[in-house]
């Protein structure tokens, strides 16, 4: 890690963009981190009242979610932008499968279950697929993994005043919030920009699609810089360390696996020796 902001500052913007993510790659044309999420419940658990479409994060300090005022932007200041497959079992709303964190579309993500991007399949091999396979892809999604600072005034579920301060999040999107803060980043970059030092400013807007009522990012960006201090280092170092962390879990579970696979291989191979050689089933 490059924890002296002195070493930190000699980086050329482009050497920062590619750590960072800010450049995955492509030409311009997890851990107890707390989850920046834009809320769509009417209530809570406790039935107090909430406004949906708003930015909601769980602040530890007081125990209690803190959600945004309603049409007012939040302000959020983007450290490490990245990707993760994920597959979703609606049926145990859990994830059995999840790939390494990563930050350029050149990397391979390998993933928990000893395979790469959790199964999703792109492109033309879509079309090879069995309608229970194209179902089944549904639940295999690409999630844009953005690490950062947020501060909004808001309220708790209760109602209660309250204040985010330059919290540490992860803002994981998907869907048709995949794009928009992609697509702020991009801009960034085609300035020549650094994500570090700007706010981004986070609105939502209301979508319909039949009875399905959902909300998307709509975000502007500050054009004031802001400087890197030593402070901010250390988020990018904790940051980059829960990626490490998450990477070393899903790595390992990966040489898990494919020992499995193997072995499985290897085990099938012999049944299939033994039932073609009558005298080798015969000796055992």
């Amino acid at each position: 890690m490059v924890n002296d902001l002195k070493a930190f500052n000699s980086l050329s913007k482009e050497e920062i963009m590619q750590m960072t993510g800010q450049d995955d790659g492509s030409i311009i044309s997890s851990g107890t981190l707390a989850r920046l999420i834009i809320n769509r419940a009417a209530e809570d658990d406790d039935g107090n009242q909430l406004s949906t479409g708003v930015y909601t994060v769980y602040d530890a300090s007081i125990e209690d979610r803190v959600y945004s005022i309603k049409d007012k932007p939040i302000q959020f200041r983007p450290f490490i932008n990245s990707y993760q497959y994920m597959e979703y079992d609606p049926d145990n709303n859990s994830y059995p499968c999840s790939s390494v964190i990563f930050k350029s579309w050149k990397e391979e993500a390998i993933d928990s279950n000893g395979g790469v991007n959790c199964g999703r399949i792109r492109g033309k091999d879509k079309e090879n697929l069995t309608q229970a396979e194209i179902d089944a892809q549904r639940n295999i999604k690409c999630y844009r993994l953005v690490y950062g600072l947020v501060s909004f005034d808001g309220t708790t579920s209760k109602g209660e005043p309250a204040t985010i301060d330059a919290m540490p999040v992860l803002f994981r999107v998907a869907g048709s919030n995949f794009s928009p803060i992609g697509e702020a980043l991009k801009s960034l970059k085609g300035r020549d920009s650094l994500m570090q030092n700007h706010l981004l400013n986070l609105t939502t807007i209301r979508k319909k699609a039949g009875s399905n009522v959902y909300y998307v990012s709509k975000i502007s960006v500050d054009s004031k810089e802001i400087d890197f201090t030593q402070k901010d280092l250390e988020y990018m170092d904790m940051f980059r360390a829960l990626i490490e962390e998450e990477n070393a879990r899903v790595s390992e579970k990966y040489q898990n696996a494919v020992k499995n696979k193997e072995s499985d291989a290897a085990s099938a191979k012999v049944i299939n020796e033994m039932e073609d050689d009558p005298e080798m089933v015969l000796a055992s």
